[in-house]
């Protein structure tokens, strides 16, 4: 079992993966996807907060920013899309190397 973290950290996970959902809304425009999307971030957000993954969250979230960026120069909005989540999906795999340096025992 995972030691207890602040509620800082549950409330920055939340934050964090809420306002991803809300962006994925916003992009696609469909007030129903911010909703459910919205939600759904928030729930995870507040697990993975719980679980301590504050560093491993923000090193994702720039992942997308930097996705997103390049995604939108582009012009297509498709392009966006799956540049955004190709570049969490490769900061996921990079965080979750750099915990591993930050977690030893």
């Amino acid at each position: 079992m995972p030691e207890s973290q602040s509620k800082s950290t549950i409330y920055l996970g939340m934050g964090l993966m809420g306002a991803t959902g809300l962006a994925m809304g916003w992009v696609v425009h469909s007030p129903l996807l911010m909703t459910v999307a919205g939600l759904l971030g928030l729930m995870i957000g507040g697990f993975v907060g719980w679980l301590g993954g504050r560093r491993y969250m923000v090193i994702i979230c720039l992942g997308v920013l930097v996705g997103a960026v390049l995604g939108y120069r582009t012009g297509d909005r498709d392009i966006l899309i799956i540049a955004a989540g190709s570049g969490g999906a490769i900061a996921g795999f990079i965080g979750a190397q750099i915990e591993q340096f930050f977690h030893r025992r």
